[in-house]
């Protein structure tokens, strides 16, 4: 192990115990053929050259950087985005938490004040947005862009460069780490806290860590099953039972009814999020068969109604939209139209205007602000969607 490590590593123990503590829990393992360093949950690797070129303050501030990552659970919510990207949007992600709790960092390291606050997942899917709106996606195997070019003769500015790298922890075990990892971060803080060495900025981290991951997609089938279940009904027997005496009551209707999709087309929910929900729209229509699908578009007013019965092939049409955002015109055309779906599932940031009183039928907000940071709505169920 290289001894300035070990060196740095003691004096985060000592001098910012949160950061110590968990950094104590990686194994340390020289690699030289990495770029700089890595972390994967339970290994830091490290660059021996990459370690020369750091002096002491900056090469400690590295250290908590990488125990970010892991507090963070970067090493196990990659899923299946993008390499590269995800390691930047770690990056952003945590750089500014290293920084406010005063420590150092090589020049040219990645942040933006536009990712301020915001999780990995929340600046990957804002780093994808802002990469398809410049340029085509490459093709398989292709460039991922041309550099950009200096103009009238100016060299262009050095490239904002990662701290390592965030590997994805692959062993069988992984549930278990993660959850040790949990419990270890609310120990490290509660110790932090009591010396008074806990920068308040990490608490919010904290909470966010020890919350569990929900897959969203998960959440929202469920939600469409139990609120698609059909009543039961006394006013017509169930016959089944008839012949033995007994007078049970019987499904009002064999055929779930209709199934609303609301999305959100003020520009607020990324193209690729609106695409993943597409996606899962189709999955549940072909899940449970409603007897109509009705894909609603909304900004500050109705912009397009898509009804599909049960027997129709899916062909969502493109988001219709871009204005600002009221929750209100989808629960009011339902209600001019004279229709009281099964469940209502609206898309949203949760940003705007609701509704002044909650309708008779199950509601999801599939919002793309996290939850911790926004008042919950007037009513219904509320899903984290996090693509």
């Amino acid at each position: 192990m290289h001894d300035r490590i070990v060196k740095q590593r003691a004096a985060l123990v000592l001098s910012q115990p949160f950061f110590g503590a968990l950094a104590l829990r990686l194994a340390i393992v020289e690699d030289p053929t990495c770029e700089s360093m890595w972390v994967d949950g339970v290994s830091l690797g490290y660059n021996p050259a990459y370690i020369d070129k750091l002096d002491d303050l900056e090469l400690r501030g590295v250290l908590a950087h990488e125990v970010l990552h892991v507090a963070n659970g970067h090493c196990w919510r990659m899923g299946a985005r993008e390499k590269r990207r995800w390691n930047q949007a770690c990056d952003y992600a945590v750089n500014p938490l290293v920084l406010n709790a005063q420590f150092k960092l090589p020049q040219g390291v990645l942040l933006d004040g536009r990712y301020l606050g915001k999780s990995a997942e929340e600046i990957y899917a804002m780093l994808r947005q802002e990469e398809s709106s410049q340029q085509p996606e490459p093709s398989a195997g292709g460039a991922a862009g041309a550099a950009p070019q200096p103009s009238d003769g100016e060299p262009s500015p050095p490239e904002p460069t990662g701290c390592g790298e965030v590997r994805q922890y692959q062993g069988a075990d992984k549930p278990a780490v993660e959850s040790e990892w949990r419990v270890a971060v609310s120990q490290a803080a509660k110790a932090a806290k009591m010396r008074g060495a806990l920068p308040g900025d990490l608490q919010h981290l904290v909470e966010a860590a020890l919350r569990p991951s929900v897959d969203w997609r998960a959440v929202l089938h469920r939600f469409a099953a139990e609120a698609a279940h059909t009543d039961y009904t006394w006013k017509v027997p169930n016959r089944r039972y008839a012949h033995l005496g007994l007078y049970l009551p019987s499904l009002h209707s064999e055929a779930v009814g209709d199934a609303v999709f609301v999305r959100d087309s003020s520009g607020s929910v990324f193209d690729e999020t609106q695409r993943q929900f597409a996606a899962e729209i189709i999955a549940v229509h072909q899940q449970l068969q409603p007897a109509r699908l009705i894909v609603i578009d909304c900004d500050t007013r109705v912009t397009q109604v898509q009804v599909f019965d049960r027997d129709d092939v899916l062909d969502l049409a493109p988001l219709k939209g871009g204005g600002g955002t009221s929750f209100r015109p989808p629960f009011a055309w339902l209600e001019q139209e004279g229709i009281a779906p099964a469940f209502l599932v609206y898309l949203t940031d949760l940003y705007g205007e609701f509704p002044p009183a909650a309708p008779a039928y199950p509601v999801l907000w599939a919002s793309v602000t996290p939850l911790d940071r926004i008042a919950p709505p007037r009513f219904g169920e509320c899903l984290e969607v996090m693509v």
